[in-house]
């Protein structure tokens, strides 16, 4: 790859000087001329010599029969994919000027020629990014890659800089849910405030081992905090980091190594005479549009985001088909009696209502109904752990209808795979984590085993 650099180029002026008489003038359009040809030609070489290589690089005019000055766009094919990647050089040239058989722009002398000299050079800089771009990915190099590449935003002094730019991208490109979105933000908030507290604003190549570990402790003992919640923020922090990553950015790698357990939680279900209990409970106004709402959560198996949006097209062969809002995932449910009656009471219009007003009505209506077993919940900092007692009526809320339900489910011997299928769960695992055996059960299934 020929590089115009400034020591080249002094070498080779002395080199004239000393072996050759020349005028100042004469001087100086040689070697200009010489130098142009060579960067003209390396530039032809580098175009036609991608014909026999696994990918081909053109320029091309974006209006060729322009009056006026248009556009050089670059387009580059990665048999791989079988896809071109085009972009624009932001380049302008007039068609007038463009050798069309070898795509590069025309010799000529005089300013004319210093000008197409300019724009060759630009255009080799495009020839010599791609041409580094192979050499890296080798025959795994894709169009993802390219746009990155290509895309790439300005550099941000900032950590919190360069994670804004990741939460606006998100926010433009809608690739990630809305709850998504918010637990983001208010990842984004706490860095604020860490930062405050610290005294400091970090760069991102600060983003090391001592950043997290500050950041746990003071999130623990200024936030009181606990594990399962840090968890969650370190790895909002962690996706954000391998977003840098794939734009190009470098920070620091000791985010691979930082690890906050997960413990297991100690939400609850109810048992199917509770579910029954707030069935045949009278009530009436909001407090029995929240209690049909939840019921329907109960007999779907979905999420609140997806059981509190029906649509009667769904239906085929008695089987409600549902894309989960979240994952895309379909699920299959049976439309059975009791969850046909209550969506038939609302003509499949079902009331809307906040997911917070919700829970406050569905705890009142619990509280109510004197479900209110005692529960402990435990709680992980660290090594350290927080026991506390709460009534089960504190603990219910929007969730608490799909955990029932596959708790339900499984205690009545319904195949894995298939609440899998009812529930769009794609993971055996993210299932387990539903299933809350309720006491009653454990007792009965045992009481004959010796």
């Amino acid at each position: 790859m020929l590089v115009a650099r400034r020591g080249l180029e002094l070498d080779f002026i002395c080199y004239l000087r000393l072996n050759h008489t020349y005028r100042r003038k004469s001087f100086i359009f040689f070697f200009n001329y010489v130098l142009k040809c060579l960067l003209l030609l390396h530039l032809k070489a580098n175009i036609h010599s991608t014909k026999h290589s696994t990918t081909i690089i053109m320029f091309y005019l974006k209006k060729p029969k322009s009056k006026e000055n248009t556009l050089i766009i670059v387009k580059y094919y990665l048999s791989k994919e079988k896809k071109y990647f085009q972009i624009s050089t932001n380049i302008k040239i007039n068609p007038d000027n463009w050798d069309k058989k070898n795509r590069i722009p025309i010799r000529k002398r005089g300013g004319l020629g210093i000008e197409s000299q300019k724009i060759s050079v630009k255009l080799n800089e495009f020839n010599k990014k791609i041409e580094d771009l192979r050499y890296k990915f080798g025959k795994e190099l894709t169009i993802g890659d390219l746009k990155l590449a290509f895309n790439k935003s300005e550099e941000f002094v900032y950590a919190l800089d360069y994670f804004e730019s990741f939460l606006n991208e998100r926010i433009k490109v809608s690739d990630v849910a809305y709850k998504t979105i918010q637990k983001y933000k208010v990842v984004l908030n706490k860095l604020v405030v860490f930062q405050v507290h610290k005294k400091r604003q970090y760069k991102l190549s600060d983003l090391q081992e001592q950043f997290f570990i500050d950041l746990i402790i003071y999130l623990r003992d200024k936030h009181d905090l606990y594990d399962n919640t840090l968890n969650r923020y370190i790895s909002v922090i962690k996706t954000f980091l391998r977003w840098c990553i794939k734009k190009g950015y470098s920070p620091p790698m000791d985010f691979a190594e930082v690890r906050i357990k997960k413990h297991e939680t100690d939400d609850v279900a109810l048992t199917r005479e509770e579910v029954e209990l707030i069935a045949n409970a009278e009530l009436s106004g909001a407090k029995d549009r929240a209690r049909d709402l939840f019921l329907i959560g109960v007999y779907s198996g979905q999420r609140w985001s997806d059981y509190s949006v029906f649509d009667k097209a769904d239906v085929r062969n008695g089987l409600l088909y549902k894309r989960a809002k979240k994952t895309s995932s379909i699920s299959k449910i049976p439309l059975h009696t009791k969850l046909k009656a209550i969506l038939d009471k609302y003509d499949w219009n079902l009331p809307k209502i906040s997911s917070q007003k919700f829970n406050v009505h569905i705890q009142q209506i619990c509280k109510a109904l004197e479900i209110n077993d005692k529960i402990k919940f435990t709680h992980s900092k660290g090594n350290h752990k927080k026991e506390e007692i709460k009534e089960k009526w504190e603990k219910i809320g929007s969730h608490t209808a799909r955990r029932t339900y596959i708790t339900l489910a499984s205690e009545g011997n319904i195949p894995d795979h298939i609440i899998m299928e009812i529930t769009g769960i794609k993971d055996s695992n993210t299932l387990k984590k539903y299933k809350k055996v309720n006491n009653k059960a454990i007792t009965e299934l045992t009481k004959n085993l010796f």
